[in-house]
């Protein structure tokens, strides 16, 4: 077996090798605890250190990066982080059809590029391991990824900086819908993203990309905008089962990359905000999506009948060669028969209670029941209370 990073180095690493610049814009806009002194020390080394590799990489791919013409407006896949958008991007790419934003992309993103030569081919295999830390989905450099963590290499304005820096999330939120964004944030935004799926499309052979992006989810209008044409795929997920897997997810990546100390009760309360912000937008934009350009599904629904709503899927946006792709997609279902998700115990009392007061419009809105502090399904007449 090759030599791989740990976890935790992984993200460490991934976190360090963008802008030293940047990293030096955040800290001082949002300080660090001491008590992360050291983290800090290694992140801002690595970051240094790279300087060459990126620099290498904007003399050498700068201008066929820059022409890269995509082949088709792109297919969006939308959900709140840990809804199953992984499980759905990485069944539909087993469809050849698509291309996407391979994982080794995110690793560095600003010289990824330089793992087409064999010594950093070789390197990308040591710092991906083996399967992710917070539900053991199995990884590989060219594996499907979502790529919002590219985007944070590239730039300040990207939610996915909340990681390092938890306390601050109301601040960093903001970078999910960019609905009151400065023209300079915005326009660095369009220039970082498009480049982001430029290089995708280079990698992966220039066919049709399917991006999943849990941030995109709030940005729809300007997904519009900056792709005319692009299709959209929602997917949600039981509201107690999914703030279990969310508050996992914070849990685990602010322990590798946080350099501000959190408490349960934090995270509790960013879980919150962000299931918030970004499905309560979604729901205020989605009208604005014409008609044959979304479909929606339930993970509870695809996990049932995943090949029947995958068929649904792609009639109700206008998605071609589902026929062809039905072998690739029976042989991934087969090679997940093994794979357990994450069990969860059930959400205390008080917990249930944040969830069903700030979250009660996802129980409606995708027809899940809502539950009393002790488990039990409420009725109509306590819903209205």
């Amino acid at each position: 077996m090759p030599f791989m990073l740990p976890a935790s180095l992984t993200f460490m690493a991934t976190l360090a090798m963008g802008s030293f610049l940047t990293r030096m814009q955040l800290l001082w806009k949002y300080g660090f605890d001491w008590s992360y002194t050291f983290r800090l020390a290694a992140v801002l080394l690595l970051s240094f250190l790279t300087i060459p590799l990126r620099m290498s990489e904007r003399l050498l791919f700068f201008k066929r990066i820059k022409k890269e013409v995509l082949a088709k407006p792109p297919v969006f896949i939308l959900g709140h982080w840990r809804s199953g958008t992984t499980f759905l991007h990485l069944m539909m790419c087993s469809d050849p059809q698509w291309s996407y934003v391979p994982s080794y992309q995110v690793i560095g993103s600003k010289f990824s590029e330089l793992f087409e030569i064999p010594f950093f081919n070789r390197l990308s295999y040591a710092m991906m391991p083996a399967n992710r830390s917070f539900d053991n989905v199995s990884l590989h450099p060219n594996s499907p990824q979502e790529e919002e963590l590219a985007v944070a290499d590239r730039l300040k304005y990207s939610i996915f900086h909340y990681f390092c820096f938890p306390k601050a999330v109301d601040d960093l939120l903001r970078f999910t819908h960019f609905k009151d964004a400065t023209k300079k944030q915005l326009t660095c935004f369009k220039v970082a993203y498009r480049t982001v799926l430029q290089k995708a499309s280079i990698a992966t052979g220039r066919r049709q990309l399917l991006v999943k992006n849990p941030a995109n989810t709030a940005r729809v209008p300007l997904l519009m905008e900056m792709f005319p044409g692009c299709k959209f795929i929602h997917i949600t997920r039981e509201p107690y089962v999914m703030f279990r897997s969310i508050y996992h997810f914070h849990d685990v990546m602010t322990k590798y990359c946080s350099l501000h100390a959190v408490s349960p009760d934090l995270l509790n309360s960013n879980v919150i905000k962000f299931f918030k912000m970004v499905e309560g937008q979604y729901l205020q934009d989605r009208d604005t999506i014409p008609k044959g350009r979304l479909t929606e599904i339930r993970f509870e629904d695809l996990m049932q009948d995943p090949l029947g709503q995958v068929k649904r899927m792609y009639e109700e946006i206008g998605l071609s060669g589902y026929e062809e792709a039905l072998p690739h997609l029976q042989k991934f279902l087969a090679a997940q028969a093994e794979y357990k998700q994450n069990v969860f115990k059930p959400c205390e009392p008080n917990v249930t209670r944040l969830i069903n007061e700030h979250w009660a419009f996802a129980f409606k809105e995708w027809h899940y029941p809502m539950r009393n502090e002790d488990g039990s399904v409420m009725v109509a007449e306590e819903k209205r209370q």
